[in-house]
């Protein structure tokens, strides 16, 4: 079973309940207030917590994985909680990712507002768990995206750097396939994640408390987390664009990234900062956390045991030089 296939059981109970689905498209008229809608408590109670993130971190790391109790609040990284509500600054690295999904908003014209709701819930919970195996830190919740950081004071850059593609790897994984599939059974077509993945030295990385009072965040000023965003705005559909910073640390990059025909950085003396295309199912696949099928899908591992298909059309060609069994 994939480690995503909970969160999808969810959607696909709350879709087939819902009375928008069932009942207004056939009575329009009807407001959706008149309908039973105590069902979706229910189905968020079914949603993984915690302990599908343990369960998740031993199938990855092994049985000796720290068993996490506790996930760290919003807008307080814990290796820089000690900036909060002070004007203190630090310089460390920190790689800054941004993911949301795109044209999640037509799903208010075909489902009532608490399916829709627990749509994005889902989405935004599969997403936590795949950041937090991952050892990232998610910072912000916005809307159906998340801002993460990967990285702080007790790991090198080379292994967040990892961390941090596969993570958005993963995200990009279970909204191409498993949602897809499911949303397209519905008529729902073209939804999509986009991401960017940006990483700033020490020297490039302020971190501070913004904000007022509990009206506040510790966050980065950073070129690299500004530039992030906007790489995320010019991926392609389920796409993650990534800067150079992250090519630097990536071993045979050139099986993986592809320079964009545009930099996504002036400097405005005779320098650019450029952006690649990260090529994520080839990634999955070559680091052994996804597989293909004999189809040709992509299966990630993680949670998952993959079953060999013997298809005879496959198999022909081999039997075939294996006489003289073949006619047998």
């Amino acid at each position: 079973m994939s480690i995503f296939n909970p969160y999808l059981d969810v959607i696909k109970k709350a879709v087939d309940k819902d009375p928008r689905n069932n009942y207004i498209k056939l009575f329009s008229k009807q407001p959706e207030s008149d309908f039973d809608t105590s069902y979706i408590n229910e189905l968020r109670n079914e949603l993984p917590g915690l302990e599908n993130l343990n369960e998740s971190s031993r199938l990855v790391k092994g049985l000796n994985a720290p068993t996490v109790e506790n996930l760290p609040r919003l807008g307080n990284h814990p290796d820089f909680a000690n900036l909060q509500y002070t004007n203190n600054t630090e310089k460390h690295w920190i790689i800054s990712a941004f993911v949301d999904v795109k044209k999640s908003t037509q799903l208010y014209n075909n489902f009532a507002l608490v399916t829709v709701a627990l749509i994005t819930e889902s989405i935004i919970k599969a997403s936590i768990l795949a950041v937090n195996l991952c050892g990232g830190y998610v910072h912000r919740i916005q809307g159906d995206g998340l801002m993460v950081y990967f990285g702080g004071k007790n790991i090198e850059k080379k292994q967040a750097t990892k961390d941090s593609l596969k993570a958005f790897a993963m995200i990009s994984y279970f909204v191409k396939n498993d949602l897809k599939d499911y949303f397209d059974s519905q008529g729902i077509k073209e939804i999509y994640t986009r991401a960017g993945i940006d990483l700033g030295h020490d020297n490039q990385v302020l971190w501070m408390y913004s904000g007022l009072g509990d009206s506040g965040e510790v966050t980065t000023c950073s070129l690299h987390t500004s530039l992030a965003p906007k790489m995320q705005a010019n991926a392609t559909s389920n796409g993650i664009v990534t800067g150079q910073n992250i090519i630097n640390q990536i071993s045979s990059s050139d099986k993986y990234f592809k320079v964009k025909s545009k930099p996504i950085w002036d400097y405005e003396d005779g320098r650019f900062y450029n952006q690649y295309d990260f090529n994520w199912e080839r990634y999955l696949v070559d680091n052994d956390f996804a597989k293909q099928n004999i189809d040709g899908d992509l299966i990630l591992n993680i949670g998952n045991t993959v079953a060999p298909i013997l298809n005879p059309i496959y198999l022909s060609p081999i039997a075939e030089i294996n006489k003289p069994y073949y006619h047998f």
